[in-house]
């Protein structure tokens, strides 16, 4: 396993975003974002920045994809919408169909066609994954990805 980490910054919200893509077997890349100064934070993918650049800065992430691809072009990508977590009320929220979750697959369905891309979606756990259809047998490569995020993400209901 390897991870790519692109750096960006949003005009709108004035915070730098990292972006980790995190290489799986497979040829899969997880994606995962978060506000650089909640870096240090065990919440860093559940805070809510709330500035309202969501849809510019998930298109800077989704722009990761054509630059991966130049590299790794039967590359297939998958994100996890992270469950909000308030420490200060001590409340977080369900794992299933994320506010994050929704708003992202959202945006992932309308910005990326299905030309190079099967997409499945695990509501279960907010769950999005596109197979690059250069995988040849997609259900067969779906499984297996699948697989193997439930054995390293163990953390994640079952999906």
């Amino acid at each position: 396993m390897f991870t790519l980490i692109y750096k960006f910054n949003s005009p709108i919200t004035r915070y730098a975003y990292i972006l980790r893509a995190e290489y799986h077997s497979e040829g899969v890349f997880a994606l995962k974002f978060y506000a650089q100064k909640d870096s240090k934070s065990d919440y860093k993918y559940s805070h809510i920045v709330n500035k309202g650049d969501v849809f510019n800065i998930l298109i800077t992430c989704l722009r990761s994809v054509q630059l991966i691809l130049k590299d790794y072009p039967d590359a297939s990508f998958g994100f996890i919408g992270a469950r909000t977590i308030d420490p200060i009320s001590n409340r977080a929220e369900d794992f299933e169909n994320t506010q994050r979750f929704r708003v992202y697959s959202q945006i992932v369905e309308a910005t990326i066609g299905d030309q190079t891309f099967d997409h499945f979606i695990y509501e279960s756990v907010s769950g999005y994954l596109l197979v690059n259809r250069n995988a040849g047998d997609i259900d067969n490569k779906e499984q297996l990805i699948r697989q193997m995020f439930t054995r390293t993400y163990n953390n994640l209901l079952n999906i």
